[in-house]
């Protein structure tokens, strides 16, 4: 039976509300990405979790039953290394009490993933250092310290519940930048972070996105979310065929376009955006996607919101609302909202029906074509 209830139409203006702090980590934690992530040419190019946000999901704190929400978990070590120990031995192992810890975010694929611990400070971050080099980490290079040789597969060093080896044992490499400390594989991944460079978080799309989720997330919390590229929604395409080599999201938009024919019906190709997995009373899903103006958002958050009715279970349905908000630049983000009936902290199926279909390469409701 399908139940979701439908309002299309809204146009709202972006402006600072009193529910900007519930984006706070989600917003750090993209200004903490280099703007070179925006170049992968992946769907998915960031993957965020929000430590507070999983913390309020239980009285206890994060426990295995809430990381069942995530639908990422086990591409973040530590979270993974988490999910097998018990919370004193992981917090001795990770050189930091769970507790300080904001948020993770991930980018990259395997072998150079890197993973970016959100602290709430500098002074924090300073400790943890000092924590991992008590525990053994030794200079690997500029302001690089590690555990070992990178890339060793060293079976007698594996420890399920130590978040800085791999699960064949090898070392991990930690830097630190501000308010976070970055984990990586190798050295001079670690090193790419430090390095002087403009922000993901300044790029128009993203901020853009961000205008958008934060009409979503009013004052609920995000628990995950997604950074998305502009070929998130090409599941029949070769993503690196059609990005843009510089991380233009523009020409990437007109390359897309270009091509729309091949990819059936859909919605119009977008610059970027957002997806998160939002708790409110209930569980619920903000999709902000950035388009150069209002009138063609505007058309994506109808036929999102008209994909979303036919195209998904029955368990993702719910109180539907599909509106713009002007965004960065002169760019307006298209925002659908589906807030769930039911309550419920181990899932959410909303979230998981953006971001399933993408892993498994299928047509979702994201998906670009002719419309």
């Amino acid at each position: 039976m399908r139940r979701s209830l439908l309002a299309t139409g809204l146009f709202l203006a972006a402006t600072p509300n009193a529910f900007s702090d519930n984006l706070d980590a989600l917003r750090d934690g993209l200004a903490q990405l280099p703007a070179t992530v925006l170049t992968q040419p992946v769907g998915d190019q960031a993957y965020f979790v929000s430590m507070e946000a999983l913390a309020g999901l239980s009285e206890s704190g994060p426990t295995a039953q809430t990381f069942r929400r995530l639908v990422r978990s086990t591409a973040l070590a530590p979270l993974e290394s988490f999910a097998r120990s018990e919370r004193n031995e992981w917090e001795s192992k990770a050189s930091v009490k769970l507790d300080k810890i904001r948020y993770f975010i991930d980018f990259g694929r395997p072998p150079a993933t890197i993973t970016l611990w959100g602290l709430p400070d500098a002074d924090a971050v300073g400790a943890m250092m000092a924590e991992l080099q008590a525990r053994g980490f030794e200079p690997a290079g500029a302001e690089v310290y590690g555990n070992g040789e990178p890339m060793k597969f060293d079976p007698q060093k594996c420890d399920p519940a130590d978040p800085w080896r791999t699960m064949t044992g090898a070392a991990q490499f930690a830097a630190a930048k501000e308010s976070v400390v970055v984990q990586a594989n190798t050295p001079a991944d670690a090193q790419t972070i430090l390095a002087e460079q403009s922000s993901a978080g300044d790029s128009a799309a993203v901020r853009t996105a961000l205008a958008g989720l934060q009409m979503s997330v009013a004052d609920g919390s995000v628990v995950q979310a997604a950074l998305l590229s502009p070929v998130f929604g090409a599941a029949t395409l070769d993503p690196a065929a059609v990005m843009s080599p510089t991380g233009d999201p523009a020409e990437t938009r007109e390359t897309m376009e270009a091509r729309l024919a091949e990819l059936g019906e859909g919605i119009p190709p977008y610059l970027g955006g957002i997806v998160a997995d939002i708790q409110m009373e209930t569980p619920a899903v903000g999709i902000a996607l950035a388009y150069p103006d209002c009138t063609i958002a505007q058309q994506a958050a109808d036929l999102i919101a008209q994909k979303w009715i036919t195209m998904v279970d029955d368990a993702a349905h719910g109180e539907i609302s599909a509106q713009t908000v002007d965004g960065a630049d002169g760019n307006c983000a298209a925002t659908v909202t589906i807030v769930l009936a039911e309550a419920g902290v181990e899932r959410n199926p909303a979230f998981e029906a953006v971001l399933i279909p993408h892993f498994n390469r299928q047509v979702g409701v994201l998906n670009i074509g002719s419309h």
